[in-house]
Parts: structure tokens; sequence; C-alpha cells
């Protein structure tokens, strides 16, 4: 019988362990979250720069794009080096070091692994749209020959589009949220077996997803609130071009906010990414172990 992962256990669990080991979360990941969190800063900046231009139909935005593409491979490894040394944590193996960046064989080959997962789901998406353009091909001569299936056929594009959606979601749940403890406890890159594993516990998984998540998005949206107030209500009857230009102008107020209080955004990144990586991490370790505990591993921390 397949195993199932305890939805209770394991958000208790993920909760208890980052608020009770919260001095050993902050020395696993604090070096490498404090140079993502600088990234944050100039990311911010620049993307407020970038949608100015833009919006202002400024060619300079093409010369403002270049440092986007070189920030967002740096804050990438940064958080990478914080999510190894918090699943080494959460598996049982706490920092040795308070100065340690983890740019280690075990980060390497996790973030190879989450660009195998990355790749995977990539082309499981771009195979199911293929699918789904030759049926919608294969629907079009026949609402032309019969008018009266217009609706149906309206009501299958919209449901082959919930499909869709859906279907990434299940995907990127079924092979991400185990691969981490897979890939540094088991020292390989681990996609099969993490699709094993999770194999009948998807609505579990993104339960315990939405437990940990949920929160986060919550205190980031308040905050966003009050830095900047609601999003713009578009006048009645306004166009699309009008209500795009509103929402543009809305984010860049938000992030020159978020920039120009950057002693209280930061602080929130830095809190909120601690939280998430705790969390999330002790989430994913407690679930492995339960999914495995047949195979003679050790505790988790904190159990």
């Amino acid at each position: 019988m397949k195993k199932k992962i305890p939805i209770g256990a394991t958000i208790a669990h993920a909760y208890r362990f980052v608020f009770g080991n919260a001095l050993a979360v902050f020395k696993a990941i604090w070096l490498p979250l404090l140079a993502q969190v600088a990234v944050a800063f100039l990311l911010m900046r620049r993307i407020a720069l970038f949608l100015a231009a833009t919006q202002a139909h400024d060619p300079a935005a093409i010369s403002l794009f270049g440092p986007l593409l070189l920030l967002i491979p740096v804050a990438l490894l940064f958080f990478f080096a914080q999510f190894t040394a918090a699943t080494e944590l959460a598996l049982g193996r706490p920092a040795q070091s308070w100065i340690a960046f983890h740019f280690n064989k075990p980060m390497w080959r996790l973030l190879g692994g989450f660009l195998f997962g990355a790749a995977a789901i990539a082309a499981l998406a771009i195979a199911l749209f293929l699918a789904g353009l030759l049926l919608a091909l294969g629907i079009d001569p026949l609402v032309k020959a019969w008018p009266g299936l217009r609706l149906a056929a309206a009501v299958a594009a919209g449901l082959m589009v919930v499909a869709y959606v859906c279907s990434f979601f299940f995907f990127s749940i079924r092979f991400l949220f185990l691969l981490a403890p897979v890939n540094v406890e088991e020292q390989r890159v681990g996609l099969r077996r993490s699709w094993q594993l999770s194999y009948r516990n998807f609505w579990r998984i993104l339960l315990i997803s939405l437990a940990i998540a949920i929160p986060v998005a919550i205190i980031n949206q308040l905050y966003a609130f009050w830095l900047t107030g609601f999003p713009p209500n578009p006048p009645a009857g306004a166009s699309k071009e009008v209500r795009d230009a509103l929402q543009t102008a809305w984010q860049i107020t938000q992030l020159n906010a978020m920039v120009s209080r950057w002693y209280l955004s930061l602080p929130l990144m830095g809190l909120m990414m601690w939280f998430q990586l705790g969390a999330g991490c002790a989430a994913q370790a407690f679930a492995y172990r339960k999914l495995t505990e047949d195979d003679g591993l050790a505790p988790i921390a904190g159990d």
C-alpha cells in the first residue's frame, strides 16, 4: 500500500521546526540570504526603471533589460545556497560555521536537479500545448460545418485551458516538492525518485505548501497595500490599454516605494525568506522521512 504524507503532522512539524530552531536556521542561511536581499534590492530598482521606460516607449528600455538578465541568475545562485543549507539542517545536518556561502557540491547538484525538473516540466507543458493545439485545429472545421457546436466548443476550450494550468501545477508539485531532500540525502539528482515518492500525495502536498505559502503571501500583500494602497480602479468602459497602463503605473509606484523604504522592505523580505525556507524545508524533510521510514534513515531534526 502506498504511503501517505500526514498533512497535520507535517504542517505542525514545519512551524515547530522554524520557530524552535530559529537561530540554527539563521546561522545556516544568513550570509547568502544577505547577499540575495542585496541583489533583490538592485532588481527592484532596475525593474521599476525598466517598466517606466517601457511604458514611456523609451528606447533606453532595451539597455535596462540586460542587467535584469544578469541579476536574476545571481539571485538564483544565492537562493539555492540557502535552500541547500536549510535542507541539510532539516535533515539533521546543522551548519558548522557562521561564515559560509554553501557554494559546494550539494548546492550545485540541487541546482542541477531543479534545472532538470524545470526542463521536464517545460517539455511536458509544450507537449500538452501541442496536443491541445492539434485538438483545436481538429474541432475548428466541425464548428464551421455545424455552427450549433460553437458554444460546446467554447466550453471545451475553456476546460482545456483550466486542465493545462492544473497540469502545470500537478507536474511541478510531483517533481519538485520532495526533490531537495531526495537530492541532498541520497546524493543524486533524484527527479524520478521524487516523482515516485509523491505518487498519490498531490493533494496532501498542495495543502502543506499552501499552509506555508499563504501566510507569507498575506503579509507581503498587506505590506504592499500599506505602502501604495490598493490597485487603481479603471473608469467604466476603459480600454485594455488604459487598464494595463494604470496597472503598470501602480506596480512602478509600489516598487519605488519599496526601494525608498528599504529599511522596512529588506528586513521584511529577509524575514519572509527565513520563514519560508525554514518551514518549507522542514516540511519537505518530514514528508520525505515519513515516506522512506522503512529504509532505516535517521530521525529528522526536531523530532
